[in-house]
């Protein structure tokens, strides 16, 4: 009876340790499931910054030197910080602070007028939050070289001219310096200020009817017949019914404006020097 006794005891106790191993062995399992399960829940970050704003624009002309600002898609932090800013193959001395995803460059002198400037972030240059760098970026713009009271004198010269000789002039002038005028035009536009033309194309047929005449060609290399059917109209005062065939008596022959008295060659052309205005065909 003691015998089966004790070995029933010792039996209650070899359960109690093998019920104590699988809970332990359960627990253990159990816990390494939830470490494993969240590890393949963690998403590693490989997506590198992306340039997404840059101030000032790329290509654009700002009126003064300033600080020049990039935003990126998300937050940054300093990488090698190799950041260049050039006018031609010269380095400019700048300064450069990081703010959320702001990186700005700002110089520390001011920059010269009527040059270009190329800002270079390099590879690595600066790196997001965990660690993924920059690919390479660039970006150029110029400082204008008038202020904003030369843009708006230049501007009435121009349109004065443009108002009188029904064309742009070549460049503008300030001084002894020559803007040419497709520049001048891109440097006004900077502030929302362009010249005002029009396009004799655009001018419909009206009832004054049609003119028509052939003679010698006396804007062209060498000579020969020309001639055609244009509207009745003047491109130049915008005058209509007014066109008069060769009252001057040109041995070629013309169209000349009773209005504003105007010449055109009969292939359409306005004679003057440099004109590029057209009677408008039928």
């Amino acid at each position: 009876m003691g015998l089966f006794g004790r070995t029933g005891q010792g039996g209650g106790i070899i359960k109690r340790k093998l019920l104590l191993s699988v809970l332990v062995l359960f627990g253990l399992a159990l816990v390494l499931n939830v470490n494993t399960a969240s590890a393949a829940n963690v998403t590693t970050d490989h997506i590198t910054p992306k340039v997404t704003a840059v101030n000032p624009a790329n290509n654009s002309i700002i009126l003064n030197s300033k600080s020049i600002k990039v935003t990126f898609s998300e937050s940054i932090k300093a990488g090698t910080n190799w950041v260049e800013l050039k006018k031609g193959n010269k380095l400019v001395s700048t300064k450069i602070s990081i703010s959320s995803k702001s990186l700005s460059i700002t110089p520390t002198t001011a920059l010269a007028t009527g040059v270009k400037y190329k800002l270079i972030l390099h590879q690595n240059s600066v790196k997001d939050l965990s660690g993924n760098g920059l690919s390479r970026y660039e970006t150029s713009f110029t400082v204008s070289p008038i202020t904003l009271a030369q843009m708006k004198d230049g501007l009435n010269r121009a349109q004065k001219f443009y108002n009188t000789n029904q064309r742009l002039p070549s460049y503008v002038s300030f001084g002894s310096k020559k803007i040419l005028i497709a520049q001048f035009q891109q440097i006004i536009a900077t502030q929302g200020l362009k010249i005002t033309t029009h396009s004799s194309a655009i001018v419909g047929k009206n009832n004054a009817g049609t003119v028509t005449a052939y003679g010698w060609n006396s804007c062209s290399l060498g000579w020969f017949k020309t001639g055609g059917t244009f509207i009745n109209y003047c491109p130049f005062c915008h005058s209509h019914g007014t066109l008069i065939y060769n009252p001057k008596h040109t041995y070629e022959g013309e169209w000349t404006c009773s209005k504003c008295d105007a010449d055109f060659c009969l292939c359409g052309r306005c004679k003057a020097s440099g004109s590029n205005i057209y009677l408008i065909k039928a």
